[in-house]
This record gives C-alpha cells, structure tokens and sequence, in this order.
C-alpha cells in the first residue's frame, strides 16, 4: 500500500473509531442511567464510571485493530483508491462487530438492574409490598375481606 493510503486509511479509521466511541460512550451513559434510576435510590453504582471502562475497552480494541489492518497486506488491487475503500471497508466491518459487543456489555450491566428493580426490595415488609400493588395478588375467596385475602400454609409447612 502506497504511504499516501496508509496515513489515509490510519486517520480515517482513527475517525471513525473516535465517532463510533462517543456515540457509545454517550448513549451508554444514558441507557444505564435510565436502567439504574430504581438503583440510585437504593444505593446504586456509579454509572459514568463503567461506561468509561467500556469504552476505553472498545477504543484501545479498535484502535489495535486498525494498527494491525493497516500493517496487512491486503490487495485490493491496483491503484490508490482501492486500498484505501478495501481497508476501511473492513475496518467498518471490525467496528460493526465491536459497536455490537459492546452494546451487548451495556445490556448485561443494565440487565440485573432491572431485574431486582422489578421484585420487593430487601427487607421490605409484605403489608409495604401489598400497598404498592394497584390490585389484589390474589382473587378474594367468597367471604373474604380485604385486599390480600389470608392464604392457608402450603402443605411443605405441615410436619409429616
């Protein structure tokens, strides 16, 4: 590859790799600040500080991937052109996949968030839990008063 399509293709894919990485950076910071609204309030983590992590991840990854495309001698033919659109092609392709894998990190650290946001929190009393149910858990037996209706115990309490 002519050295005028190595420094294009290493400052392109330096471009596009810090675009991509911002735009990561940015809208993981607020999926995960919206997944973890409900965590805040019980002491959750800091959100900034992962998404820097992750991201950093990503750059130092595609950032040596783009190091290594250019150094491969790939040939895509004849002329400046066509190494140049070959090489960034590819690069688009790495970075494809890494933008996905890296989404995919975001969704795995927002995940368990959600999942405890969605049950009673800990300690919690079942007369706290009931009050913020709109509904009864259970339908009322006949005669029966009340929101949460008393269930008998199960048959594992009863001694054999």
């Amino acid at each position: 590859m002519p050295t005028d399509a190595f420094v294009a293709v290493l400052v392109l894919g330096a471009l596009m790799i810090a675009v991509d990485g911002q735009i990561l950076y940015r809208s993981g910071k607020r999926y995960l600040a919206n997944a973890d609204a409900g965590a805040v309030e019980a002491g959750g983590s800091d959100v900034g500080s992962q998404v820097r992590l992750v991201t950093v991840l990503f750059h130092l990854a595609m950032l040596g991937a783009l190091a290594l495309l250019v150094v491969l001698d790939l040939s895509f033919g004849g002329g400046a052109i066509r190494p140049i659109v070959g090489n960034l092609g590819v690069l688009l392709l790495l970075l494809a996949v890494a933008h996905a894998v890296t989404m995919t990190a975001f969704g795995t650290f927002a995940e368990p968030r959600t999942v405890v946001d969605a049950g009673p929190r800990r300690g919690a009393s079942p007369q706290h839990t009931a009050s913020r149910q709109s509904g009864p858990v259970v339908a009322p037996v006949p005669g029966q008063r009340g929101r949460d209706p008393q269930m008998s115990p199960s048959i594992e309490d009863h001694p054999a």
